[in-house]
């Protein structure tokens, strides 16, 4: 579980969270302010914005909520820190006109009691309760206690390979003290931290080998267990492994990384603009440069295809290929191959279709002589 988690959030921290400005869903400026760098670089004092998204996503598949405090500057309205809250720490709280509160312990075990509007709150599994996510004990506990004994029969299988075990006859008369004396000897002698797994005997006794099957789970038991965990987080093995192909990387984008970024960026938006600012477009979004985990062969065509309409600036191609932008690397390529569908015939013939009617110049179009102009 630790694995897939990590997993996730690792590739989860390479999001970029900005603020913008949208209109009629497209987004029309990238906003420079206090908040855009918050979200980009250090949204608090204590860890970088990718260790913040790393723990926010940690905290929600551990737990399957996730709770970050908006700390804000009530004198400039502004927002000083985002702070992602440990979930076994926080309680919601309830007053007598149904309002709802969260207490947690803040920095060095302050309390800390806040409007849970002011609490951004993601959660998974949302099924039973009314404001949290469902717990993983009850869906995982099952495939968690088979994967604990099938590790724990490998390692007594290893703790029994040398051991000792048997029973020992005794071919003399002995009383009965001097018989478990001589008993406890030989087991201190050889089973205990006796990794030869060899002992030995003189006349007065006997040691029948008692033989010892430790029975173990073979790799078809272990990867159906594994596989059961893998499936809980949406995952596989390539994808913890890193061996991923460009397909798998998509997939895994488009079904785990994505729904949460989108879940995370409308609740940013909600808590942290009022109604007026989201009715000016004012928006958070997670957004994450997919080119990076495509083969070379994806990203040059993808080039050969924008590039001819003006759809990649140099510094978007350098980016691309993993190269600094350059002076001057903002400017557009676009070829002389392409035209509007309005100005085609314009373009080939220099005749204006709309002009002519019927096919004969009717001299509107034309100088004192007939001929026709050419642009």
């Amino acid at each position: 579980m630790r694995d897939c988690i990590d997993t996730i959030a690792r590739h989860f921290g390479k999001m970029r969270p900005k603020h913008v400005i949208k209109d009629n869903g497209k987004i029309i400026k990238t906003v420079d302010d206090r908040l855009n760098y918050l979200l980009g670089s250090y949204p608090n004092e204590l860890m970088t914005a990718s260790e913040f998204l790393e723990k926010v996503i940690a905290q929600y598949y551990t737990y399957n909520n996730a709770f970050i405090y908006i700390k804000w500057d009530m004198a400039l309205e502004k927002i000083e820190a985002l702070y992602p809250l440990d979930f076994p720490l926080l309680e919601i709280l309830e007053d007598r006109e149904n309002n709802l509160y969260a207490r947690f312990t803040f920095g060095g075990g302050e309390r800390t009691v806040v409007p849970y509007s002011s609490i951004i709150h993601i959660r998974r599994h949302f099924n039973r309760d009314e404001i949290f996510g469902d717990d993983n004990s009850r869906i995982m506990i099952e495939d968690l206690s088979t994967l604990k004994a099938a590790k724990a029969s490998i390692v007594n299988a290893v703790k029994s390979f040398t051991a000792l075990r048997g029973y020992l006859r005794w071919l003399t008369t002995m009383r009965p003290e001097d018989m478990k004396k001589a008993h406890d000897d030989f087991v201190n002698t050889y089973t205990t931290n006796n990794p030869s797994g060899v002992a030995s005997t003189d006349n007065k006794v006997e040691f029948h080998e008692l033989s010892t099957k430790v029975t173990t789970f073979n790799s078809q038991q272990m990867n159906y267990v594994r596989d059961n965990i893998y499936k809980h987080f949406g995952i596989n093995e390539n994808i913890i492994m890193g061996k991923y192909t460009e397909d798998e990387y998509i997939a895994f984008y488009e079904s785990i990384l994505e729904p949460v970024a989108i879940k995370l960026a409308q609740e940013m938006t909600d808590k942290i603009f009022t109604r007026r600012e989201r009715g000016f477009g004012n928006e958070i979004i997670l957004e994450s440069n997919r080119l990076n985990f495509m083969s070379v062969a994806s990203k040059i065509k993808i080039c050969e295809t924008l590039i001819p309409t003006g759809g990649l600036t140099i510094n978007e191609i350098r980016e691309i290929f993993g190269y600094a932008g350059i002076e001057g690397g903002d400017e557009r390529l676009i070829s002389l191959n392409f035209v509007k569908a309005k100005d085609q015939s314009l373009y080939q013939t220099g005749n204006n279709d709309n002009s002519l009617k019927g096919g004969e110049d009717n001299g509107e179009n034309g100088n004192e002589n007939g001929t026709t102009r050419a642009s």
